[in-house]
């Protein structure tokens, strides 16, 4: 049989679908319907030829019987009979490569096992680090980074394994420095090859195909779910190449090998709910008095009803921002309300929080919906949006928060006090029993020692409701004695008294008489 003649990415012509590339299986991700998040859309991969060049492919959901089973995150194929079809992703979707097309398997194409691939070739394209900080590349672009890690921080733990985090620092070759995030399982990797590796040597470290965040107007590159790729101190040629550059670099050289600790400021869950704030019923944190955090017990029986389920706001002055009008017919542009600020908007979620003694408004943002939904605030509003409903539809998703019994972290704002409005935003969140049991034996023993101080009066529900009930109780005269003559007839028995026994009469031989109560005139 005649080998077919293999045709590069680059070569690739949309008119002819009668070609063969030999490629390796870089990536390979499955994506669910928009409509159905239970339901599987299609199966995406990047391919890489012998060249390095890259293509995105995808499996319909009705091939999924002759390819699901075939294709395999590393493997190298001989694929024949393409289709190919023009690549435009979303506006906010990550683009992974820049060419114009990708590839969509058909019932006619076939995969060949191929054993005959180049081992160091991984498609890298490396992106300078005065651009990605200057912001000249575009947030939803894919980008491969290099460095030597300057700085750390320990693990940053998380409820969910996917969400803990490591902080680093990397330094090019021209002494640029990056900050970068790597969540989950690449955390992991990186924080035990780091404690566990003598570190007097510079360590490399490659991310390839990152995200670019602009978190407030700073610039992260992140790892980017299972997609990125992680590189450490590895014996591939670009790692090689740079630690050869840095050697000869004598400033560089001296100080590669020392990594400085990173002291971040996050406070670990247990503390931040059980020893560093106080907690409060829904009740007692009615009025905003001063600038504060504390934390609330209770359960989330819906979301506000007389506005929209998300509207956009800042994330600092936590005011409603405003659309630009005529900004741009594809991209809506939104400012805060307060004239001395410019911070990008965030898209709140106004949840109706109860406990035993009340019930408020409380704001939940981005990060603490996707902790809980799997889905941001605001990509769930442009979801809902893309699917033609109005945001007074309240969508499906939001239906998992109903009934959380969960422990609020929130915070009192100077807007809160200085307008008297009591819908505070939620700065942290924890489904985690244990300490929500914690925290709400902490209420059972504030309410008990409420219940057994001020002379053991327990103020009824209207006192409780009037601030200035028991100062009224205390200051209210109340005279509940009355002299025994003036309800009893005792004129016959002048040694009666109303604190002591009577006396027995001795030598008549009677017995004591009843009392006769007068009669009210």
């Amino acid at each position: 049989m005649a080998t077919s003649k293999i045709t590069f990415i680059k070569d690739i012509d949309p008119v002819n679908s009668d070609v063969t590339i030999k490629v390796k299986a870089l990536k390979l991700c499955t994506l669910n319907s928009k409509f159905n998040d239970n339901e599987k859309y299609s199966i995406e991969t990047i391919l890489l030829d012998e060249q390095g060049s890259l293509i995105q492919a995808n499996v319909f959901q009705n091939l999924f019987y002759k390819f699901e089973k075939s294709l395999r995150e590393g493997s190298v194929y001989e694929i024949t009979t393409l289709s190919v079809a023009k690549h435009n992703p979303h506006s906010k979707s990550t683009i992974f490569f820049d060419l114009p097309n990708k590839i969509t398997f058909v019932r006619e194409t076939e995969l060949k096992d191929c054993l005959d691939f180049p081992k160091n070739v991984f498609g890298l394209s490396f992106v300078d680090f005065q651009k990605i900080n200057s912001k000249v590349i575009p947030t939803q672009r894919s980008v491969d980074v290099i460095g030597v890690v300057v700085s750390r921080t320990t693990i940053i733990p998380s409820q969910k394994k996917d969400k803990q985090r490591i902080h680093l620092e990397l330094k090019n070759l021209d002494g640029v420095l990056l900050k970068v995030t790597l969540w989950g399982h690449f955390a992991n990797k990186v924080s035990d090859y780091l404690d566990n590796h003598n570190t007097d040597d510079c360590v490399v470290i490659i991310v390839q195909f990152a995200k670019i965040n602009d978190y407030r107007g700073n610039i992260v590159v992140a790892s980017y779910y299972d997609v990125t790729t992680v590189f450490i101190n590895t014996d591939i040629d670009e790692i090689k190449q740079f630690r050869e550059k840095l050697a000869k670099d004598n400033e560089s050289s001296q100080s590669s090998g020392t990594i400085s600790l990173i002291r971040t400021k996050h406070v670990s869950i247990n503390d931040d709910f059980l020893k560093n704030n106080d907690v409060k019923t829904i009740y007692k944190s009615k009025e905003p008095v001063q600038v504060e955090e504390f934390i609330i017990v209770g359960t989330i029986i819906g979301i506000r009803q007389d506005k929209p389920w998300c509207y956009h706001s800042c994330p600092d002055c936590h005011v409603k921002a405003v659309e630009i009008p005529d900004y741009n017919e594809d991209v809506k542009l939104y400012k805060c309300t307060n004239v001395e600020c410019n911070k990008s908007t965030k898209v709140p979620i106004p949840i109706c929080v109860q406990d035993d003694s009340a019930s408020t408004i409380l704001t939940m943002f981005d990060r603490e919906a996707y902790g809980l939904l799997g889905i941001s605030a605001k990509d769930l509003a442009e979801k809902h949006t893309r699917l033609g409903f109005s945001l007074g539809i309240y969508p499906p998703e939001l239906n998992f928060l109903k009934n959380k019994h969960l422990a609020f972290k929130v915070s009192v704002t100077k807007y809160n006090v200085r307008f008297q409005n009591n819908v505070y935003t939620i700065s942290r969140v924890t489904e985690e029993k244990q300490i929500i049991e914690t925290l709400e034996r902490k209420l059972l023993q504030l309410q008990d020692w409420v219940s057994h101080s001020d002379e053991n009066v327990i103020p009824s529900t209207r006192d409780i409701l009037t601030p200035t009930s028991f100062d009224h109780v205390k200051s209210t005269p109340m005279n509940l004695t009355r002299k025994f003559e003036e309800v009893y007839d005792v004129e016959q028995y002048s040694n009666s008294s109303s604190t002591k026994a009577p006396r027995l009469s001795t030598g008549t031989g009677e017995g004591i008489k009843l009392l006769i109560p007068k009669v009210e005139k």
